[in-house]
């Protein structure tokens, strides 16, 4: 058995795709402990692990607080129990995580919960997407500002910088292989698992299926984003139209968006396995975690990226001939409805999600990710 700290920070795209390695871990013998905000403790016990909530960390923290306050209480967590584990793994955005375990003198994996970055990738990122790069840079400087830099004695380090340079010897990238850009100047310390899908979250919403007709439709903008002038040009682009949409309107109420037609169902949450189970063509905003369900139930898309990683993976969507993008601001209605029915009427690209489907089952499992770690541990 050994003694396994696992750390993040609270954002659920970052944290979900981590915790099916958690329950693995600790389902073969291994001693787990997880470090994160108290919100995730829940989600955290339950795969077996032991839940460390970060030390002085006040709950009921708005998300720009949580970005202020979040790495440093991570930091100081990490280095006050640290020391009794014998391997640290953490995801890619707590950035400074291989130099502390450097000092804590424990060998270390890393974790990327979207497309992994080394110097040949990062650089056609760049050139492709001025949006990646500057959020990038702004996220890294939300999450670890000058003052917590002095405190952690990591003045100067960056989120770009340290993710090209310090390359732990083992990293568990959670997409299939054939998502990531350039994957042919991956070395074997990187290894690529599609993200475990678990069974639908349980949801009180009970979504009438069996009154829609016309092929299903499904919207959402993740669990993050929220944008009422959009959801009132998708209601527009739709209405009346011969499908039926589902649209999760996230912190938007539902009736602040007026009276809707027959065949648009709006709810703030869905269970978006559930849904894309039964949909046809689902419209989102690009985030790993969405395009990865997607393309493991068979579903192609209609990309709207926004900020971050999701233009890079909007332009993978495209590549692979599984979906097609558009801007998202000042997309209208009339595009929203042709983009629509463009892929709907598609079925070569339906044929080519059914393809990209079964390649994911045949790819690695989160069970190959646990033996790799075994094995680099037998190394160290």
């Amino acid at each position: 058995m050994v003694k396994i700290l696992m750390i993040n920070l609270p954002y659920a795209g970052h944290t979900n795709p981590t915790l099916p390695l958690a329950r693995c871990l600790v389902a073969r013998g291994h001693e787990v402990s997880y470090i994160h905000a108290p919100e995730w403790q829940k989600k955290i016990t339950v795969t077996g692990a032991t839940f460390i909530p970060y030390l002085d960390y006040p709950t009921g923290l708005s998300e720009q607080q949580k970005k202020r306050r979040c790495f440093s209480a991570a930091y100081r967590t990490l280095r006050a129990v640290g020391k009794d584990y014998d391997l640290l793994i953490y995801e890619m955005l707590f950035f400074p995580a291989k130099k502390l375990a450097d000092r804590l003198g424990i060998p270390c994996v890393r974790q990327f919960s979207q497309s992994a970055w080394n110097q040949e990738a990062f650089q056609k990122l760049e050139s492709s997407s001025k949006v990646f790069l500057l959020s990038s840079k702004l996220i890294g400087k939300q999450l670890m500002n000058a003052s917590a830099a002095r405190v952690m004695e990591l003045e100067g380090l960056k989120l770009v910088d340290s993710v090209l340079n310090d390359v732990p010897d083992l990293n568990i990238v959670y997409l299939p292989d054939f998502f990531q850009p350039m994957r042919d100047t991956f070395d074997h310390r990187f290894i690529f698992v599609p993200p475990t899908i678990v069974q639908p979250q349980v949801s009180s919403v009970m979504i009438p299926y069996k009154e829609m007709t016309g092929p299903i439709i499904y919207i959402s903008l993740g669990t993050i984003i929220s944008n009422k002038s959009f959801y009132r040009k998708c209601i527009e682009a739709f209405a009346d139209q011969p499908v039926s949409v589902i649209l999760s309107t996230g912190k938007v109420e539902p009736e602040k968006l007026g009276e809707l037609p027959a065949n648009i169902y709006a709810y703030p949450f869905v269970s978006q396995l559930e849904v894309l189970d039964k949909c046809s063509l689902f419209i989102t905003h690009g985030g790993m975690n969405s395009v990865c369900e997607a393309m493991t139930y068979g579903v192609p898309m209609l990309v709207l990226p926004i900020l971050n990683d999701q233009p890079i993976n909007a332009a993978q969507v495209v590549e692979l001939k599984i979906g097609k993008r558009l801007r998202f601001l000042g997309v209208s209605a009339k595009e929203l409805a042709t983009g629509a029915c463009s892929i709907l009427a598609d079925h070569e690209m339906k044929e080519r999600c059914e393809e990209i489907q079964q390649k994911i089952a045949d790819n690695l499992k989160i069970s190959d990710a646990a033996k790799a770690i075994e094995s680099y541990l037998a190394k160290n």
